[in-house]
């Protein structure tokens, strides 16, 4: 694609291209199935798809005072198609969301403005008591600009698949729209939507693709509005960027973050901010993306790996019974695979490797059809459906095609001539000349093979996982190194690694609060719709224990025979000293990785846990209780 706007900073880190990567192993049979289910089937198309499509037509989302988002479900559905096609290099959904961009387009108002609200104008925040009386809850919410952001991205996504100008037209022809609306309405994004203006403020990476494409300077313009909008002196909110870069921990920018700081959109803002970094040089986003990191690392990562608590930031690192939604995950993958690509630092990996083995992957339904609305931390997954209306359609569920795009591009990456291998599940990729193969048994003995079939001789990376304490690679020992450089010569290469998969049990280091049970914390961890509530009798009071083997956090489930006096009537582990010994074993109709494990100390046991992520990635109908990460 030649864009008319290069980059000031380009990564320096590249992915291979979609259509030269292979995952392997389960994940890879996980994923298919859920891209069959959800993107590629008839059924995807005729109803997901379909049903989607419609909302741009019907345009119902302002038919009360409270705004709602049906509009945002195309849009994310074609961007995870996109890559998808790209992924398969499958020409006949290609071929489809070429004709779905065109009946989107169909839909178009004179002006270009194409969305699912009546009111186009209608950009605002809801009156609080206006809403009270409509929904029965007083809801500042627009969702307007945030739908409209994600069909551009959708349009646009289409575009550079198909290369059609039509649909670059249109989706040019709707964001010049919006940009002249808002001036004609003298407004900042922050001053419109939702949660401070977050969701609408988000368009800020659509707008600058379009920028790069068009070279229309109002694109630019909107985005570094916004972005000047969130580096205030008067410290208005969100005011992102001068929080970030000043360090102060999200959850004390404002008083009551669980009310306003919305994590998957904030997150969505930071991602268009990298995207102003790689255009104007401007290191200041760089430092805020990089800064915001460090933040959710301290005070937001949930023990699932994830950031948040339920979509939110209100320190969720000291809230034991985690609750996160996939759009977390992804959008916290996201982020780190982006700060990643632009600098090469692995921390954003080892961040990047926890969330995807853990938390995403417990987030796409084994059956592919569905997925979670949030994941916890025992019990079952909580599960939503008709939201916004839709039947086929949820925002997290039409969003994790991207989660396992993402982590596709991750596994390995090039530099020049240097190979960067990261991730060591089973993987194939082809990129610039070399052939890599990544196989073995990590999730079982750490035992991994990398082969590499170069057309030159140059060198390769290996990251070393921090969970890694001892790894071996050729039988050379690299101790706490973080990362190997290795020569490799032209023709065939074959790499050995050993890494250390002894478990860590790792005690929860905060005390756990005596919430009211009116707290959100408590009534919104065991709340839900769908009839996938989970009981209240369980909520963990006290201190426990969560065990990793490796990057996989492990699980009691009944799907491996645990009972429920097993899973919840147990005493704890916390606080007894043990060293935990784990075993890999078959376990008979169980499509993940099963162990032994035995507790060594006074008072040990032994028992069966599984990885967390099997132990909990579907749709539990007939039992609260499935699995309990806490020990």
């Amino acid at each position: 694609m030649n864009y008319k706007i290069d980059y000031k900073v380009k990564d320096i880190r590249l992915a291979p291209e979609l259509n030269n990567i292979k995952i392997g192993g389960r994940i890879e049979k996980q994923m298919e199935t859920f891209f069959y289910e959800r993107v590629t089937s008839d059924f995807a198309k005729n109803y997901i798809c379909a049903e989607a499509e419609s909302k741009h037509s019907e345009r119902i989302d302002d038919e009360t005072v409270v705004g709602m988002f049906s509009g945002e479900f195309w849009g994310k559905w074609a961007i995870g198609a996109c890559r998808v096609a790209r992924y398969q290099g499958n020409k006949e959904l290609t071929n489809f969301l070429k004709a779905s961009a065109y009946r989107i387009i169909d839909t178009a108002d004179s002006d270009g403005y194409i969305g699912s609200y009546k009111k186009k104008e209608n950009v605002f925040p809801s009156d609080p008591d206006e809403a009270f009386k409509a929904v029965g809850r007083p809801l500042k919410w627009n969702w307007n600009l945030w739908c409209r952001k994600y069909t551009l991205w959708g349009l646009l996504e289409i575009y550079l698949l198909t290369e059609d100008k039509k649909i670059l037209d249109a989706a040019y022809k709707a964001a010049i729209q919006e940009i002249v609306m808002l001036n004609k309405l003298n407004a900042h994004t922050a001053d419109t939507g939702t949660f401070e203006g977050l969701p609408s403020g988000s368009t800020m990476k659509p707008m600058l693709i379009l920028y790069r494409l068009t070279g229309d300077k109002r694109c630019l313009d909107f985005a570094q509005k916004t972005a000047d909008d969130w580096d205030r002196a008067d410290g208005k909110m969100p005011n992102i960027v001068r929080n970030s870069i000043d360090m102060k921990p999200v959850h004390e920018w404002y008083p009551n973050s669980e009310k306003w700081a919305k994590a998957y959109e904030m997150m969505s803002c930071f991602d268009g901010l990298l995207e102003l970094y790689r255009i104007t040089g401007d290191k200041k986003y760089l430092d805020a993306g990089k800064n915001i990191h460090k933040l959710l690392l301290e005070h937001e990562q949930n023990i699932l790996f994830s950031v948040g608590f339920n979509d939110m930031f209100s320190n969720a690192a000291k809230t034991q019974n985690a609750l996160t939604e996939p759009c977390d995950v992804i959008h916290w993958m996201r982020l780190c695979y982006e700060l990643y690509k632009l600098t090469g630092e692995l921390e954003y990996i080892d961040s990047f490797e926890l969330a995807f083995y853990n938390a995403f992957l417990s987030s796409s339904f084994a059956d592919g059809k569905w997925g979670a609305r949030c994941v916890r931390s025992w019990g079952r997954p909580f599960v939503a459906t008709m939201q916004s209306g839709m039947k086929y359609n949820h925002c997290c569920v039409n969003n994790i095609p991207r989660g396992y795009i993402n982590a596709l591009e991750a596994f390995v990456s090039l530099n020049n001539d240097d190979i960067f291998v990261n991730l060591y599940s089973d993987y194939v990729c082809k990129i610039n000349g070399y052939h890599v193969i990544i196989s073995g048994s990590l999730f079982k003995d750490g035992n991994v093979k990398v082969f590499i079939n170069s057309n030159m001789a140059t060198v390769v990376h290996f990251r070393i996982p921090k969970w890694s304490k001892a790894t071996t690679i050729n039988d050379k020992k690299y101790g706490c190194d973080r990362e190997a450089v290795l020569p490799i010569s032209e023709g065939e290469n074959v790499f050995y690694i050993k890494f250390d998969m002894k478990a860590e049990i790792r005690d929860f280091p905060y005390s756990v609060e005596a919430f009211d049970e009116c707290d959100h914390r408590v009534t919104r961890f065991l709340c839900s719709s769908s009839n996938t509530s989970v009981s209240k009798e369980h909520y963990a009071t006290t201190p426990h224990s969560t065990l990793l083997y490796g990057p996989l956090l492990l699980s009691k489930s009944k799907l491996i025979g645990n009972t429920r006096d097993e899973m919840f009537g147990s005493e704890s582990v916390f606080g007894k000293g043990f060293s935990a010994e784990v075993t890999p074993i078959d376990y008979p109709g169980f499509a993940g990785n099963a162990y032994n494990v035995k507790f060594v100390g006074e008072g040990g046991f032994e028992t069966v846990l599984c990885d967390y992520a099997n132990a909990s990635n579907r749709w539990f109908e007939d039992d609260a209780e499935a699995f309990n990460v806490l020990l």
